[in-house]
């Protein structure tokens, strides 16, 4: 896991550091740690965060020692790191120099969820080398560990301010990440984000990536690394990155890919617009981490997905009009496009019939007679969403085969599919011993038109004898007759559970290996 400011806590040279304020943001994750200087919040402006851009998720350590009874300059300073995108304040030399900490400090470290920590208070012998290394040590084994660049650059970000989360500000955490220099290309081959390392390096890489294409050995122990990357929009882009030193891992080079396309998806839309199809992949792919990473982002409560539709058919270009019809429906989590379906994740229906009437809404505005809906219901957790989908892909085939009327899908349908299958995989011997209640069919001149009408009667027709004579085209007398005949045959009632539920999987086998 990503080191956390509540981690730092445990250090050594931390303890007996408490925390003041800000205590909401402890769980926010800490990339590096560093000193302020200065205290003129016009300069973190100016220099350091010029135009509200990102600069570091770092904690910052300070005695405020040339402004020890300015509360104002001191509140100023804590304002522009936090709106920097830092994530906490370490106050040395409390009660030794500075007499004690204001609350109006505190306050502000609450609002914006930025922790403030002061050292031991009245303590001369404390020294900001001790902190500085045991939390740089601290990053690094952390680092060494794990290569979850993916879910640490996300679970940072989700931190910062609105204005802050751009494909920028994840290059440019990709590239402290990497200690290498980050750019992305569009298909002309034209720099579109540049993020040298060291940061004045800049004129450099440009006139180096001018002449290279290709992974190669460049000047002065540098090497070039290019993936493709294509966003949703289907905008084709390059991810270079130049490292000095020891290789790249594949691994590292993969998430590297996948964080910068992540970040086009999501943030490359612009007015505002937030692709949640990252989400959608996430829960879909089984990547948990970077699922709650993108949930925090997108302030989503994942917890609450109990149920998923999945839509086939008919849907291009009708996500606006389905969040429409869903507008009223208090469950709705997420919707968006995965491969050849549309998905809605939603909480857990007041009653069968309100989720019936909106599948039906659905359905009405594709207005396509091939589309159908299937609805998983009581999903424990997105392992389970998990799980239904990848059953889904399976078997929708055979459900569609076994239940041809249908359009709407249910969970026990497809779980029944899903047997019915399974008994057939089982082989021959399975299989025959599955149909051979069929068999005294087989020996009457009728026995065609009996077994037809067995199938509709269960399959299609709802155990209905008047929609079973709809769906067959001929009077409901005949049907009452054939079912007759057809109890007759067998010895056994038709409409009466679990003496036909052996009937029932027969004749669903059967429409299988038609």
């Amino acid at each position: 896991m990503s080191v956390t400011v509540a981690d730092l806590l445990e250090l050594p040279s931390m303890r007996g550091a408490r925390v003041l304020g800000g205590h909401k943001g402890l769980g926010r994750i800490v990339s590096s740690i560093s000193i302020l200087e200065s205290v003129n919040p016009a300069y973190l402006t100016d220099g350091m965060f010029p135009d509200g851009e990102f600069f570091g998720s770092e904690i910052v350590i300070t005695g405020f020692l040339n402004i020890l009874d300015d509360v104002e300059l001191q509140c100023a300073n804590i304002r522009r790191l936090a709106e920097g995108g830092e994530v906490g304040l370490i106050l040395f030399y409390v009660g030794v120099y500075m007499k004690s900490v204001d609350q109006r400090l505190i306050d502000l470290a609450d609002e914006y969820d930025f922790v403030l920590i002061t050292m031991p208070e009245g303590e001369k012998l404390l020294r900001y080398s001790e902190v500085i290394m045991d939390v740089t040590e601290c990053i690094y084994r952390d680092r060494m560990r794990r290569e979850s660049i993916v879910s640490d650059i996300l679970g940072r970000i989700s931190d910062l301010p609105a204005h802050q989360r751009s494909i920028n500000t994840v290059l440019k955490m990709l590239s402290d990440r990497l200690s290498a220099t980050v750019l992305l290309k569009d298909a002309s081959g034209q720099i579109l984000n540049l993020i040298a390392w060291p940061r004045n390096r800049e004129e450099q890489v440009k006139q180096k990536l001018g002449q290279t294409h290709g992974e190669i050995k460049l000047p002065e122990g540098e090497t070039a690394y290019f993936r493709d990357i294509r966003t949703e929009t289907g905008r084709n882009m390059e991810l270079a990155i130049i490292k000095e030193g020891g290789p790249l891992h594949e691994e590292l080079l993969y998430q590297a890919a996948d964080i910068v396309r992540i970040s086009l998806n999501i943030w490359n839309r612009g007015h505002g617009e937030i692709a949640v199809r990252e989400l959608v992949r996430a829960i879909l792919q089984d990547e948990p981490i970077k699922m709650r990473r993108l949930a925090d982002i997108f302030h989503i409560d994942v917890s609450s997905i109990h149920e998923m539709w999945v839509l086939h058919g008919g849907f291009s270009g009708k996500q606006h009009q389905f969040e429409e019809i869903l507008g009223s429906y208090p469950g709705l989590t997420v919707c968006d496009q995965y491969e050849d379906c549309f998905l809605f994740f939603l909480s857990t229906p007041d009653s069968p019939k309100q989720a019936e009437m909106f599948l039906g809404e659905l359905l009405e505005a594709v207005r396509e007679d091939e589309a159908t809906i299937v609805r998983y219901s009581h999903l424990q957790d997105t392992g389970n969403v998990r799980e239904a989908f990848l059953a889904h892909q399976k078997y929708l085939e055979d459900a569609r085969k076994i239940f041809p009327e249908k359009r709407i899908f249910c969970h026990g349908e497809m779980e029944f599919a899903r047997e019915c299958r399974c008994l057939i995989e089982q082989g021959e011997d399975s299989l025959k011993k599955c149909t051979d209640i069929l068999a005294p069919f087989r020996e009457k001149q009728e026995g065609a038109d009996l077994e037809a009408t067995l199938r509709v009667y269960f399959l299609d027709g709802d155990m209905s004898v008047s929609k079973t004579a709809e769906l067959l085209y001929i009077h409901k007398n005949t049907v009452k007759y054939r079912l007759r005949r057809i109890s007759g045959l067998l010895g056994c009632r038709l409409d009466q559970m679990p003496e036909c539920m052996y009937l029932y999987q027969a004749a669903a086998v059967s429409r299988l290996v038609c």
